[in-house]
């Protein structure tokens, strides 16, 4: 049964970021579609489900986003009112119109990417009109600490009155992902040492350290949760406004499509080249401890070897962590 929707609506961006996941920028996904006309067809076919979230995904939201009104708008109308509807933007084009409706929506949480900063203080005034938001940071080759995430935790909340919540995730190295950003074993050590003088200060009562320990333990806690590999499980559908499904949120490439809620056969010829549990039902993933916390890592990864390294090391840094809070 579909618990959690991800809406592909197309691959559009107003960035080009080299550590970006997308594979393709002409995906089946970008061709024209009603999104009403979608919404009422999806509610039909998520009869019986009890949708928990949906999330709405670029390229970038921001360019889809009277396309992402109407669906979200029309998906509660018809009454499919999940508890987070999720926005992932990077924030360069957000509008007074997108947080008026965010903020009369409470089930609307927006997640800012910070993509190395360099907002205009407009921008980041429009961002702290959001009643629900989140920024988030990537690690990668060239970012192997959390420095930056704590220096804006602070310059923004002394700024704005309050403090954003600062989440961040681990790069995927998959090949939408350029080489120079997928992480070393070097890298690898170098973050999990920085993570270890968070864990520290974290201890003497460093109000940032305590959070970022916390956001990662519920990062952590929610992917223990999940059956099945990282991304790909029965209770998550991943769909484009034509219907088609595709294995992971992250690639729109025609090559991930496994099938389409509408119809018995699709007019595009889908290629299995990767199975979504490569590693998750591999011996070496099955034996190791920390399956239940990385499920077998990215299928699409390609540093795959670095990956288990990095999960093997956080998994004990993170028993370190959850004595912070007992």
């Amino acid at each position: 049964m579909v618990k959690h929707v991800n809406l592909l609506i197309g691959s559009a961006c107003n960035m080009k970021c080299g550590y970006c996941l997308q594979t393709n920028e002409q995906s089946p996904a970008d061709h024209k579609a009603d999104p009403v006309a979608f919404a009422h067809r999806l509610v039909k076919y998520l009869e019986g489900c009890r949708v928990e979230r949906i999330a709405y995904w670029g390229g970038e939201p921001m360019l889809y986003w009277e396309r992402i009104k109407a669906l979200h708008s029309t998906l509660r109308g018809l009454g499919i009112t999940p508890q987070q509807s999720t926005i992932t933007t990077n924030g360069r084009a957000l509008t007074d119109g997108y947080v008026e409706y965010a903020n009369a929506n409470p089930d609307i949480f927006t997640v800012v990417s910070w993509h190395d900063g360099e907002f205009t203080d407009e921008q980041l005034d429009l961002i702290f009109q959001l009643n629900q938001f989140s920024i988030s940071m990537l690690v990668h080759h060239y970012q192997t600490d959390m420095w930056a995430a704590r220096d804006l935790y602070y310059a923004l909340g002394e700024r704005y009155g309050r403090y954003p919540n600062t989440a961040v995730h681990f790069l995927r190295a998959n090949d939408g992902c350029a080489k120079d950003y997928y992480m070393t074993q070097e890298d690898v050590d170098v973050f999990c040492s920085h993570l270890e003088t968070v864990i520290e200060m974290a201890r003497l009562g460093d109000q940032w350290a305590l959070w970022q320990c916390s956001q990662l333990l519920y990062h952590r806690n929610t992917v223990r949760s999940r059956v099945g590999p990282m991304c790909v499980r029965d209770e998550l559908l991943s769909v484009d406004l034509h219907g088609n499904t595709y294995a992971c949120h992250h690639n729109y490439d025609a090559s991930n499509i496994t099938g389409n809620i509408f119809k018995k056969i699709i007019p595009i010829k889908a290629v299995a080249e990767l199975s979504p549990r490569r590693f998750f039902d591999s011996d070496e993933c099955r034996q190791c401890e920390a399956l239940e916390e990385c499920r077998g890592g990215c299928y699409t990864s390609n540093t795959h070897e670095i990956d288990c390294y990095f999960a093997r090391k956080r998994y004990r840094l993170y028993q370190t962590m959850e004595k912070l809070f007992k």
